[in-house]
């Protein structure tokens, strides 16, 4: 089943009138089926960021259509958007995003609050992915008293306890080290292997993208190439790195890869 559908989407920024347009992403297409990792690569400017600007509802479409389980999010309302974002989607950030007035515990349950949800259930569901997610010893702190991939972990369990349609991560390994990079990869692996979690991530890094079933490369606002993983991660990566060099463009990270 198609959790996510994009067709032909076209982002044009700039106006006829100033003749000085740019052509972010032209004609693209994607579809992500319920269950899939998909990550998405490209050089600087290739229309990545853009492109998750438009299937996260933050931006929309100069043309084209975006479906997250069959629901047209450019049909809505702003009431119903802002509904319709906080229940289908969820978001991980570079910079985790957390509120510091806040302990973890009660960041990751925020979005069951807004929705009411029984005090009951959002025991069990944030106890049960505190031990997932191997956060469950520092949910009564705050913050500033954890680490960079402890943040990063309970963003992510923030962007999943509401069980959205999908999950979407922004360069989410781009403010970790090389072990909270492994750790915060390791537990979106199981969520998506273990529960079926639907996530498309975009990245630079090719180590991060090993843990993808699937990646999507972009070039000049287009699809360039697509390539799936087999048994072995580390083929995988491989993969990646090849392809990356095939892509040309800028990327800073390839030369310093994280590797196992």
């Amino acid at each position: 089943m198609n959790v996510l559908k994009a067709q032909a989407l076209s982002k044009i920024y700039g106006t006829k009138q100033s003749n000085v347009t740019y052509r972010a992403l032209d004609h693209f297409d994607l579809e992500v089926e319920a269950g899939e990792f998909v990550g998405v690569m490209g050089p600087s400017g290739s229309g990545k960021t853009t492109l998750l600007n438009l299937l996260s509802t933050i931006d929309r479409p100069t043309s084209g259509r975006i479906e997250v389980n069959g629901i047209d999010p450019s049909l809505l309302r702003n009431k119903e958007l802002a509904l319709f974002r906080r229940r289908k989607l969820g978001f991980i950030f570079q910079d985790f995003n957390l509120l510091e007035t806040l302990s973890i515990k009660e960041n990751i349950v925020l979005p069951l609050v807004l929705d009411n949800v029984k005090v009951a259930d959002i025991e069990r569901k944030v106890k049960e992915l505190a031990e997932v997610l191997g956060i469950a010893h520092i949910l009564d702190k705050r913050t500033y008293e954890v680490s960079g991939g402890q943040q990063q972990r309970a963003a992510i369990a923030r962007a999943i306890i509401h069980e959205p349609a999908i999950v979407l991560a922004d360069e989410l390994t781009g403010n970790l080290d090389s072990k909270a990079a492994k750790d915060a990869m390791e537990s979106l692996r199981r969520l998506n292997e273990e529960q079926g979690t639907t996530i498309l991530m975009v990245t630079h890094d090719p180590f991060a993208a090993s843990y993808c079933r699937r990646i999507v490369f972009i070039k000049d606002g287009k699809l360039f190439s697509e390539i799936r993983r087999g048994t072995n991660r580390q083929a995988f990566f491989q993969q990646i790195l090849d392809a990356l060099s095939v892509l040309g463009g800028n990327f800073d990270d390839v030369a310093n890869a994280r590797q196992e």
